[in-house]
């Protein structure tokens, strides 16, 4: 931790500093670190790096942020799940970086019946006759509703994370139902697509709601992770936030 009588200058590529607290830096394996001038701690910073004895890992970790809610990063959210393997929510900003949607997967046949005032949006069969059958339901209609199901790929500055998006989050997302992104997979009299419209939310940087489990498999525990909203970031109340956690900090030093 430097003194107030100090100033520590650090060259960051492709890195963040984090907490502002001296402890964390959110690197990936293309970050670089240059120190000047040779402050003590300085020093101490550089050994860090080069003596296993004194290498510390540079793990993100949970931020409550006013008491409102919880936040994590894709590193945090990892360690957190192996150590205590247990169905969380929390938010997560991130870069979105891809959405597969190669394989034409990104939505399925599900039932548009009513269930105890919910939509049931459970799967349902195709038959030859142009019918769809509802197993849930046990009937049998001749059109269906479509329902997302979006692989989503998230990047921070630490790392990426799979999700997947159903109703909820994709329509946040994409502005459009999945039944409006089938109609423009199968219409060839306009020029917007189910790739255009995602187009125009990749690269983008969000906050992300997410539910986070996880399910054992051939006695493998693999995580789960469920986007239950999308939002853009509001930078201004982000600014205020970091701006009162660094005021914190220089009251307490």
């Amino acid at each position: 931790m430097l003194t107030k009588d100090s100033m520590l200058i650090l060259a960051l590529h492709n890195a963040r500093v984090g907490y502002f607290n001296g402890k964390l830096i959110n690197i990936i394996a293309a970050t670089t670190l240059h120190i000047n001038p040779n402050f003590p701690e300085a020093e101490l910073l550089t050994l860090r790096g080069k003596d296993p004895l004194l290498a510390v890992p540079f793990v993100a970790q949970t931020i409550h942020i006013d008491g409102r809610y919880t936040r994590m990063t894709i590193s945090s959210i990892r360690e957190g799940m192996s150590i205590r393997p247990e169905t969380i929510q929390t938010t997560l900003l991130a870069v979105l970086r891809f959405v597969n949607i190669n394989d034409k997967k990104f939505y399925y046949a599900a039932c548009p019946l009513i269930v105890n005032e919910r939509p049931c949006k459970k799967k349902c069969t195709h038959h030859a006759n142009d019918s769809w059958f509802f197993s849930r339901c046990q009937m049998t209609m001749q059109d269906c509703n479509y329902s997302y199901l979006l692989p989503l790929k998230l990047q921070d500055a630490i790392g990426t994370l799979w999700a997947t998006a159903f109703d909820e989050g994709g329509i946040h997302l994409l502005h459009k139902t999945a039944k409006q992104l089938y109609a423009l997979q199968n219409d060839g009299t306009t020029i917007e697509t189910p790739s255009s419209v995602i187009k125009r939310v990749l690269s983008c940087y969000y906050s992300f709601t997410l539910l986070v489990s996880t399910e054992t498999y051939n006695s493998e525990m693999k995580m789960k992770v469920k986007v239950n909203k999308v939002a853009p970031v509001e930078f201004k109340a982000e600014c205020h936030a970091l701006l009162a956690k660094i005021g914190c900090l220089s009251t307490k030093s």
